[in-house]
């Protein structure tokens, strides 16, 4: 540009490689001092003509997205009117249309007293020409604080100039806010269209809560002794040893025992013992506690003869017990119950100490 600054022009039949090259070839000659109002120093105003050049030459050859970046330079260090005519082109032969209508109207605004009336001119009439060829398009987003456009694959932002510039054809709109679902519109345009969109965007569900997430408490985090399985323990396998408390010295004897659960407070069993020949059915009620309890307990004792005993015969029982179960499969507990099996056996209190495994 230190000799003469060039504006490239725009082809008037994109598809037709002969005229694009003949108008590409078609520059207008300014002297530099025209063209570069605002002189940069002498050192960075060579570098500018060199990008300047280069940019010239590139477009010539239809290359016109590595012309544009030579020309956003060339201004980027000696900003002038002219350089946004030729970038707005490049923006022209690259579809870029939102993009060149922005860099017209720049120039157009810019370039008033800066560069021949004619150039303003024409570029008036290629912007005019670029209006009757687009459609333009108008997105409405629900919520809108936040949201995102995305066309074609090109995010825009949050903040997007409407209506949009599209060129004729087939495009596919997405919006996009945090917290919210995507929404998606497919739209097919022609030259000189002009629609709107309304996209609203649904909200996403609330994500479930996981263990130890912020707002469970740590009661509801922490599993007590009897509850920390998932799935509740419902049949028992006992062994337990026995004495007649009246009668300690005389008496004892072990005993092994079956149990199942009814719910979390009630317990059916039976009981035998090894030694004698009796049985004993029993019902046990949980009355408070969890993993340390207090119960009560009924049973009906059945003796049967033995050929030393005489007769059988069955007692009626009920007592207390205490409990404890460190886990969900293992229990232990203590029992005293007052058993009376009529005027010919008298009372006895029967006492058990023993465990349980759970299953």
């Amino acid at each position: 540009m230190t000799e003469a600054s060039e504006a490239v022009r725009p082809s008037r039949a994109r598809d037709m490689k002969m005229i694009r090259h003949l108008i590409a070839a078609v520059l207008v000659i300014v002297p530099c001092s025209h063209a570069l109002a605002q002189k940069p120093a002498k050192g960075e105003q060579k570098e500018a003509d060199r990008h300047f050049k280069s940019g010239v030459a590139l477009y010539k050859e239809a290359k016109y997205g590595e012309a544009l970046a030579e020309f956003e330079r060339a201004y980027e260090i000696a900003p002038h009117p002219l350089v946004l005519y030729n970038i707005a082109g490049c923006h022209r032969e690259l579809s870029h249309y939102a993009d060149a209508v922005k860099f017209y109207n720049r120039f157009l605004a810019e370039g008033k007293g800066k560069v021949p009336a004619a150039r303003l001119s024409a570029a008036q009439t290629e912007l005019d020409g670029i209006l009757a060829r687009i459609a333009r398009v108008t997105v409405t987003v629900a919520p809108s604080d936040g949201a995102t456009i995305i066309v074609d694959g090109n995010q825009l932002g949050t903040l997007v100039e409407m209506p949009l510039m599209l060129p004729p054809g087939e495009h596919k709109i997405i919006a996009r806010a945090t917290g919210h679902k995507d929404v998606e519109r497919t739209v097919r345009v022609a030259s000189g269209d002009e629609l709107t969109i309304d996209l609203t965007l649904p909200e996403l569900p609330p994500e479930p809560a996981t263990p130890g997430q912020v707002g469970v408490t740590e009661r509801e985090s922490r599993p007590t002794a009897v509850t920390a399985t998932t799935k509740p323990k419902r049949f028992a396998l006992g062994a337990a040893f026995g004495t007649n408390l009246r009668r300690v010295a005389d008496s004892g004897a072990p005993s092994i025992g079956l149990g199942v659960a009814l719910g979390s407070r009630i317990e059916l069993g039976i009981d035998a013992v090894v030694v004698a020949y009796a049985v004993m059915p029993s019902i046990r009620v949980r009355l408070a506690g969890e993993a340390f309890s207090i119960h009560a307990i009924g049973a009906v004792p059945i003796a049967f003869t033995d050929g030393e005993m005489t007769e059988t015969f069955v007692a009626g029982a009920a007592g207390l017990g205490l409990g404890y179960r460190p886990m969900p499969a293992l229990a232990f507990r203590i029992e005293a119950l007052a058993a009376f099996a009529g005027e010919s056996h008298g009372t006895t209190v029967p006492a058990f100490v023993g465990g349980q495994l759970w299953f």
